[in-house]
């Protein structure tokens, strides 16, 4: 079975869904958009997220960084942090499944340490409070590119 086919099994199942509008996001984690393409890697790291955790994506392609390459998606239901960022944001996992960033104000989910799960170029990695405060609804994930 391809990525592909898994991904619609998952969203079929319920696993994954997308916030409005209706269609955009999963036609861009499909690649069946116009522009900018996900990358594959992009879309096996949403399915490995996606058997932790029922995932809400609320953002996909735009038009700066990782996500204007296609390499980026944002998790909008940010309340299952607690459960799914000890099992993805070791760096076992992220060598693994070729993660370059997790964004995430860990506060939010009982942590005292802000930067509690964060990588940047595949490292743990301390954000500045600018970035935390922007990441504090939803869970930044980014894969590397190739």
């Amino acid at each position: 079975m391809s990525v592909v086919d898994e991904l619609k099994a998952q969203i079929t199942a319920g696993r994954i869904i997308f916030d409005p509008p209706p269609g955009k996001l999963k036609n861009e984690l499909l690649g069946e958009n116009d522009g900018t393409q996900v990358s594959e890697l992009l879309q096996k790291l949403v399915l490995e997220v996606s058997r932790l955790q029922k995932i809400r994506i609320s953002s996909i392609v735009r038009n700066a960084g990782h996500h204007g390459e296609g390499r980026a998606f944002d998790v909008g239901n940010e309340e299952i942090a607690a459960m799914l960022l000890p099992a993805i944001a070791t760096d076992a996992k992220v060598l693994e499944l070729r993660i370059d960033e997790i964004i995430f104000d860990a506060t939010i989910a009982g942590q005292s340490d802000r930067n509690h799960w964060n990588y940047d170029v595949g490292l743990k990695h301390n954000y500045d409070s600018k970035t935390l405060n922007q990441h504090k609804n939803h869970i930044h994930f980014a894969v590397k590119a190739g």
